[in-house]
């Protein structure tokens, strides 16, 4: 069955908004108009991407990837198709009815609502107990939900370094590095948080050597594993760039660091089939993280945060296994020279560097 694909970077925030019509602030509004057909490298021959006009449709032919746009008055003339927006929300899926969608092709309520509930930042917890009981990890690493600012800061005073996080928020955004507990901005932060979200999510600082993700797809309750990607983030662990290589090249990278690394993946596998699968179709992704243990050693959280969506490291693990590209996946202004660029040139624009 053909997919329309659809980027919609904003749905994150839309999940926070929660209400079926949502105005992205003006950056997320200007990526998904510049990074409209990102998702054409992760579509299929035969499929479209959902674009306003059809002012690129020279450049996407131009990469020969057997993908066509489709445009909002085309939409209510499709029989059959599968709509993957970067992600689902309420307002998200308003906004494809608004442009045409067939009703009988979008998911319906019992499903949406269920993707919001899953991409609250509680899941992790849940994925967190049962790998725990999967595996006999260390329950250190579990998050906790915290719903007052008293309780917070009772649990940051006990774990110097923590992070604590917004229940609805992604690729590192509502992240807070919690290194003074006088830092005046920080309270008022998560007293604003707390007000608008009901709860934030707390979990210990560990000493970061690797950050890294496992890609997966569920499908009418079964989960299947894309593979890895491996990115970088910054001080206050949001998402900077992603590295593009083969599938056998990222596995070895990660191997190197921690041999062990291939026997998390039936545990989580079954802990998605269990806690997400049965009520979610599409795209995920797992953030995970090696991290140096007080012994030395090399430590493994695997699951720093769930996010039912397409993600950057489903991109980059497409662009390697699929595309055969290699280097450095970033999103960039329009001014910074790319071995390869991924959308047209606008403001902002999807490269690879250093291939």
């Amino acid at each position: 069955m053909m997919r329309i694909w659809y980027f919609n970077p904003e749905n994150d925030l839309a999940l926070a908004n929660g209400g079926l019509n949502y105005t992205a602030p003006p950056r997320a509004a200007q990526l998904r108009h510049d990074l409209r057909l990102l998702p054409a490298w992760l579509a299929q021959p035969g499929d479209h991407v959902l674009c306003h006009d059809r002012a690129d449709e020279a450049w996407l032919q131009a990469q020969e990837l057997g993908v066509a746009i489709i445009t909002p008055d085309e939409l209510p003339g499709v029989t059959e198709a599968e709509f993957v927006p970067w992600g689902w929300s309420r307002a998200t899926r308003r906004t494809l009815q608004r442009m045409g969608a067939p009703e009988r092709l979008l998911p319906d309520a019992r499903h949406i609502e269920a993707a919001h509930r899953l991409s609250h930042r509680r899941t992790s917890i849940a994925m967190h107990r049962l790998l725990h009981q999967l595996t006999g990890g260390s329950s250190s690493l579990i998050p906790v939900e915290l719903t007052s600012l008293e309780a917070v800061k009772r649990w940051a005073a006990l774990h110097p370094g923590c992070y604590v996080k917004l229940p609805w928020s992604g690729s590192g955004q509502g992240v807070y590095h919690v290194l003074d507990m006088d830092d005046a901005h920080l309270w008022q932060w998560c007293h604003g948080a707390l007000r608008r979200q009901g709860s934030l999510l707390c979990e210990q600082g560990l000493e970061r050597i690797q950050d890294f993700a496992t890609e997966w797809h569920c499908h009418d309750g079964a989960v299947q594993f894309m593979g890895y990607s491996v990115f970088e983030s910054d001080f206050h662990h949001q998402y900077s760039g992603g590295l593009v290589d083969s599938s056998q090249a990222l596995h070895e990278r990660l191997a190197a660091q921690y041999p062990a690394i291939d026997q998390i993946i039936a545990p989580l596998r079954q802990a998605i089939g269990t806690l997400i699968a049965p009520e979610y179709d599409g795209f995920l992704g797992v953030d995970m993280m090696l991290y140096r243990q007080t012994d030395g050693s090399i430590g493994l959280n695997p699951c720093i945060e769930v996010n039912l969506r397409c993600t950057m490291g489903l991109v980059c693990c497409t662009l390697g296994s699929r595309h055969g590209l290699r280097g450095t996946f970033r999103i960039a202004d329009a001014t910074v020279p790319a071995d390869r660029p991924l959308t047209p040139p606008a403001h902002f624009t999807a490269v690879v560097t250093g291939s």
